[in-house]
Order: C-alpha cells, then sequence, then structure tokens
C-alpha cells in the first residue's frame, strides 16, 4: 500500500516538470479590424496550458508592442491588433516571447539566435521544430529584404544565419554577405535542394536539403562552436 501510495504522489510531479513546446505554425492571416489597426490570427502548434499563457502573456506586455488588450491566446491561436508596417518585428518578438514560455531546460547556450531564411514555406518551420527544442531562438522570414531589415533593427545578437541558397528574390550567398556587413559576428550556414557551385569558396558550412533532425541539430551546435571567423565579402569583379 505505502509503495502504491508514493508512486501516486510522485506521478504528478513528474508531469508538473514536463516541458511544454508549443510553436507558430503559420504567419499571421489578417481576419478583421480597420485599414488603420487589422486584427490578426497566428495558429499554434497546440492549444496551450494555463501557465503557458501567462507567461507569453506577461512577455508580450512587457515588450512594448502590445498594450494588455491588443494580444490575446485564444484556444491554439493568438489573435492581437497592430498596424501593418509593424508586422514584420511583432512576428520577431512572437516567436522570441514562445520559446521564453515553452521555459524548457536548454542545451544550447543562452541568448543564442538563429534567423532561418528560405523560400519554401515549409523548410523554416521545419528548421524551428527542430531547434527550438534544444533551446534556440528561431526568427523566421521567406523573403530576403524583410531578412535585412530584421538585421538592422533587431535590438539582441543574431549568432547564426540558416540561408538558402537558390531563392527567386536574392541569392543566398548574397543576402549573407549584405547582413554580415550589419552584423560582423554572425555566423553563417548556407542550405539548399540542389546542386550549386562556389559553396567551397564561401568558407561557410553547408546542408543539404532535405535535412533529418539530428543532422541539421548537430551542424548548427558545429557551427556555432568553431570559433572561425565569417569570409571576407569577395573582391566586387570588373
Amino acid at each position: 500500500m505505502a509503495a502504491t501510495a508514493t508512486a501516486t504522489e510522485r506521478a504528478p510531479s513528474r508531469v508538473a516538470i514536463e516541458p511544454v513546446m508549443l510553436a507558430r505554425v503559420s504567419e499571421p492571416k489578417r481576419i478583421g479590424g480597420s485599414d488603420r489597426l487589422p486584427t490578426w490570427r497566428i495558429v499554434l502548434s497546440e492549444d496551450p496550458s494555463a501557465e503557458w499563457r501567462r507567461r507569453f502573456l506577461e512577455q508580450a506586455h512587457k515588450g512594448g508592442i502590445f498594450y494588455r488588450a491588443q494580444i490575446t491566446v485564444e484556444s491554439a491561436a493568438l489573435v492581437f491588433d497592430l498596424e501593418r508596417p509593424v508586422l514584420g518585428l511583432a512576428c520577431e518578438k512572437i516567436d522570441q516571447w514562445i520559446a521564453e514560455a515553452n521555459g524548457a531546460s536548454s542545451s544550447a547556450p543562452p541568448g543564442i539566435t538563429i534567423l532561418v531564411v528560405d523560400d519554401q514555406p515549409d523548410i523554416g518551420p521545419l528548421a524551428r521544430d527542430i531547434l527550438e527544442p534544444a533551446g534556440y531562438v528561431v526568427l523566421l522570414t521567406s523573403d530576403p529584404l524583410e531578412a535585412i531589415r530584421m538585421a538592422r533593427h533587431r535590438l539582441g545578437d543574431i549568432d547564426l544565419l540558416l540561408v538558402d541558397v537558390v531563392m527567386p528574390l536574392m541569392d543566398g550567398r548574397e543576402l549573407a554577405r549584405r547582413i554580415l556587413s550589419l552584423r560582423p559576428k554572425m555566423k553563417v550556414m548556407l542550405m539548399s535542394g540542389y546542386e550549386v557551385s562556389g559553396l567551397v569558396e564561401t568558407g561557410w558550412p553547408f546542408i543539404a536539403k532535405p535535412f533529418g533532425i539530428q543532422d541539421l541539430a548537430q551542424r548548427v551546435a558545429d557551427t556555432l562552436g568553431e570559433g572561425r571567423p565569417p569570409p571576407p565579402p569577395p573582391q566586387r569583379g570588373r
């Protein structure tokens, strides 16, 4: 009887320390509001607990973008009112607040931030699902110009740029060089699902798509731990 009671008493504590790992699984979708102040909805990977909601909203209210009535957690979604020009910055902050609300023990050094840029809509969320549970803060965009804006205006560090080489708006190597001009201490890892020439000459590590969970996590950890400075931009040709 005593052994049974002990097992019963211990079970809730094991459940209580199990981390909740939610993720943003959609880009903002307008669902209403006015032209001046639209209402947006972002889908989460699951319906969060009351404690997760409390932690997330605490971070959001301290973040300076939202007032108390402007963002709510409704079922498995975030709903908020926000002007369109601030939406990119808000998504960046929301990703940070989600990671902080998850509150999982981290195998990554605190504060490590990774910017993932890929025009394929499924690659960024996949990378985030792999890297956030390891404790990284993951920022996503499919737009190279938005990535440059994020690099220019983000207050915190960006420690690693994980970027697709072949994108319609800008070659990933050129994007990396532009962001490095803003953040020279940042590291770069290239990725592609195609055979691309000239990758070795960049000196940056490369991972082929599609990648596996362990493969990406290990390559990211290796890249961040190299301590090797990024290569200088190539000399302009004639």
